[in-house]
């Protein structure tokens, strides 16, 4: 991967029934009124919260530009928004939702100008379709799980062996939000789910998916030292939109620093933070003139019987 990060690269696009407007940073391209405009972001994908939130600014566009974005046009509001970022030769899409809300944000004392955008994805708004629906007793788990799960109106994934589950004596009731239902469901049977791409990916716990496992070191892109607490891993990588919810990747550092309460009892090895985990959430993190471009990614470590198998599929 370290042959693929250089010339950072992004592109925006916002967009409304009457039309759409995109801007790109492209550095083999000149493109007049568009290449160039600084753009930072932090955008946030929640595992078992079956959406992601957005905080997007775009700086310098021109004043016509600007009214349209804050809907002081007759055209109206844009409502929709989608943004890829990454470099020349490792690009792709890092988030796709809703316009929630729109803002002047002012920097060095109003002498820098952008337009601020807080925007979600659409699997929130489908969170809003509250569920009410009681299922019989010793009604199979992989049911119960489909039923809350098709609320969000997304093909439904499964990843993992789900036959073993436990049926319950007593009849389930799903009750409110969905997003609430189905952590619940995922507490009971063991499971992590997410939304990406238009579907549902439910997760047995310890499952590693059968894709490209990312092999994360300093040489391939880890910025500074992992954080290890009692459950997770928190990493700091330059900003791949490859890796998705849910992936699988493998660890390799020997100086992470260790935050947990057994540092001060136990001699803790200096690998303890290598091996493979499961990503269970993801920040993407930038300024397109200015020092951060990265994934903060917070990762929760395999079991052994998981791992096996896996580490032929590790990828640098």
């Amino acid at each position: 991967m370290n042959d693929e990060i250089f010339l950072r690269n992004y592109r925006l696009k916002i967009g409304r029934s009457t039309g759409s407007r995109v801007y790109e940073m492209r550095p083999n391209e000149t493109i007049p009124d568009q290449d160039g405009l600084r753009l930072t972001f932090q955008v946030t994908h929640f595992a078992g919260g079956a959406f992601s939130v957005a905080e997007i600014t775009i700086y310098n566009v021109s004043r016509y530009a600007s009214r349209q974005m804050l809907g002081d046009g007759s055209t109206g509001k844009y409502e929709f928004i989608s943004l890829e970022a990454g470099y020349d030769g490792l690009f792709g899409s890092i988030f796709v939702g809703q316009i929630t809300n729109v803002q002047i944000h002012l920097e060095d004392g109003g002498s820098t100008r952008g337009i601020r955008f807080f925007c979600k994805s659409s699997a929130k708004e489908r969170d809003l379709n509250l569920i009410n629906l009681t299922l019989a007793p010793e009604t199979d788990p992989v049911q119960i799980i489909e039923e809350c799960a098709s609320v969000f109106g997304a093909e439904i994934q499964f990843y993992g062996d789900f036959s073993g589950l436990k049926r319950r004596s007593r009849g389930t009731v799903l009750q409110g939000s969905p997003t609430s239902c189905m952590n619940e469901l995922g507490e009971t049977f063991a499971f992590d789910w997410m939304v990406e791409n238009g579907a549902i990916k439910i997760i047995k716990r310890d499952f590693a998916l059968d894709n490209q496992v990312y092999v994360i070191s300093s040489g391939t892109g880890m910025i500074g030292s992992p954080v290890v607490s009692d459950t997770e891993v928190g990493i700091r990588y330059t900003l791949n939109p490859k890796i998705k919810l849910g992936d699988t990747i493998k660890l390799e550092s020997m100086a992470p620093r260790f935050e947990f309460s057994g540092a001060f009892f136990y001699d803790v090895p200096r690998t303890i933070g290598e091996g493979y985990y499961k990503v269970n959430s993801l920040v993407f993190a930038g300024d397109s003139h200015g020092d951060q471009w990265e994934s903060q990614i917070s990762c929760l470590r395999l079991s052994a019987a998981a791992q096996a198998g896996i580490s032929e599929r590790a990828t640098r």
